[in-house]
């Protein structure tokens, strides 16, 4: 009778052992990486929406004299308030290049601004 010799490979139970320990380490490593990636992407919108409201103060400061305005995104970038780059929203992608409508507040006396992203321009 012929010896049968093993030489090398690796038994069933032995793959499956590995397969089970990368399943576990998978199923730790998802949430965590997850995790990391959605707390950049607030991180770049809360940067990008700084720019932003950085801008409009820049432009309020030197360029608003009476009590309504608005500015556009673009004409933020052409007066160097904000960098020439394209400024997308974090969650859906898409560009941000609406307007800012700027409004005096005689209750506190400060200038106050909201976004409409449906409009491009004044």
């Amino acid at each position: 009778m012929k010896k049968v010799s093993r030489n090398g490979g690796f038994t069933l139970v032995e793959l499956l052992a590995v397969i089970v320990v990368l399943g576990i380490i998978a199923l730790i490593a998802y949430p965590l990486v997850t995790g990391t990636i959605e707390n950049s992407r607030n991180k770049l919108g809360e940067e990008q929406f700084k720019r932003l409201d950085d801008a409009v103060r820049s432009y309020i400061t030197k360029s608003v004299s009476e009590d309504e305005a608005c500015v556009s995104v673009t004409d933020l970038k052409k007066g160097g308030y904000l960098e020439d780059v394209t400024i997308r929203n974090p969650d859906g992608g898409e560009v941000i290049n609406g307007i800012y409508r700027i409004h005096w507040n005689n209750d506190n006396n400060q200038y106050t601004w909201i976004y409409d992203g449906s409009q491009t321009s004044c």
